[in-house]
């Protein structure tokens, strides 16, 4: 849904911490699926008694409405005028009727509070939906939408925020006879729709409820809010212990209060017991480097070859971090996993291009130029694409 221009589109916060060997302007901070390593269960302690115990919001709360937000809505719903429209649109129509003007700032609320603040999040947009929606048995699923990251630094803590949307389902009907439902209709909700977004995996009901927590938890990490932090993570511990971002979090809140021995426990524990996650490799790759384990750090690196990401972005921030450093060949190799993700988006191509120059592959770079020029949405891209066409135009391998 897009009822005016948008500010920016934040949602799930990944925290990284110890930016002293990640100082680029791209960190590989994606969210990835990849085998388990381990068939047997490993306990993990992951709770300490260090923290003083802090209130959170409930599941339920997250979705409550007030007594006014549900009359609205219901008032809306159920008008004779509307009784023609199928479910899931009504809901989409009353959507972009009450979120105009709606401020897509970067805080994560609760629905009752979105809509009352006239504000929140793409999270918060989904949460208002499923409100909603659940007021009306209306199905919801969530997905993942893959996006150029946007990243922001707060001292030794660095935020990556990407985008969730909302595919509300229209109600189900019986059956005539011989009649077989491919597929049910369904409206998109999404503040954001931009050409360069990736449509990524769909989420199920624990990880978008983590979300919300995670959101939280890098909230108040940032602000040195420990106590707070560590409870809303152990709210999202109770909804599901092995959601990577939510250990990644854990381990980083520890490693900020010095317990560096918790927090490779929890690292460790994640990348042997749970479906993975490069912020996770990444953050205890750091660990490792600030303890000269070079040996260690070796293998771990390599772990990141195996790792599967449908998030085309990711891999050519990683490309891009090689690149930096000169080390060409390994640029190349995740500029073309970037292709992979997606053979329709022009940067990987301008990534492949660069990195062919400066390896002397002119005619290699051309190609890649080109196709760079073919796929660039904007004006901007495009000029400066072909800007640098012209001089490899004059040049030969």
């Amino acid at each position: 849904m897009h009822t005016q221009p948008i500010i920016k589109a934040i949602g799930l916060v990944t925290m990284l911490a110890g930016l002293g060997a990640c100082q680029t302007s791209n960190p590989n901070t994606p969210v990835v699926s990849s085998q388990h390593e381990s068939l047997s269960k490993v306990s993990l302690n992951w709770r300490s008694s260090l923290f003083s115990p802090r209130e959170v919001a409930s599941v339920d709360d997250i979705f409550q409405l007030t007594v006014k937000q549900k009359n609205d809505f219901n008032t809306y719903y159920f008008a004779e005028r509307n009784a023609h429209i199928e479910g899931h649109e009504r809901l989409y129509n009353y959507l972009e009727m009450i979120l105009y003007g709606f401020d897509y700032k970067g805080d994560t609320y609760k629905a009752s509070d979105a809509l009352s603040k006239h504000s929140g999040n793409c999270l918060s947009l989904a949460i208002v939906t499923t409100a909603l929606a659940n007021l009306v048995d209306l199905d919801v699923r969530y997905q993942r939408v893959n996006t150029a990251p946007i990243y922001q630094r707060f001292h030794n803590v660095m935020t990556l925020s990407s985008h969730v949307r909302s595919h509300v389902f229209a109600p189900e009907t019986p059956l005539k006879k011989n009649e077989i439902v491919v597929a049910r209709k369904k409206m998109i909700i999404d503040y954001f729709p931009e050409k360069g977004n990736v449509r990524g995996d769909f989420l199920n009901k624990s990880q978008f409820l983590s979300m919300y927590y995670q959101n939280l938890a890098g909230d108040s990490l940032v602000a040195k809010d420990y106590d707070l932090t560590y409870a809303l993570l152990a709210k999202a511990m109770e909804i599901s212990s092995e959601d990577p971002e939510t250990l990644n979090t854990l381990a980083v809140l520890y490693k900020k209060l010095g317990d560096l021995a918790k927090a490779e426990q929890i690292y460790d524990y994640s990348l042997n017991n749970t479906s993975g996650s490069v912020n996770i490799l990444s953050n205890y790759a750091m660990l490792l480097t600030e303890q000269n384990r070079q040996e260690e750090l070796s293998t771990l690196q390599e772990k990141l070859m195996s790792i599967e990401d449908d998030n085309p972005y990711r891999w050519y921030d990683i490309a891009n971090q090689h690149f930096d450093k000169d080390e060409l060949f390994k640029a190349l190799r995740y500029f073309k996993r970037s292709i992979k993700a997606a053979p329709y988006l022009h940067e990987g191509y301008f990534g492949l291009a660069k990195t062919y120059y400066q390896l002397g592959r002119v005619k290699s770079a051309k190609q890649n130029m080109d196709k760079a020029v073919e796929l660039a949405f904007t004006p901007k891209d495009k000029v400066l694409y072909q800007a640098k066409l012209k001089v490899l135009a004059v040049k030969k391998d």
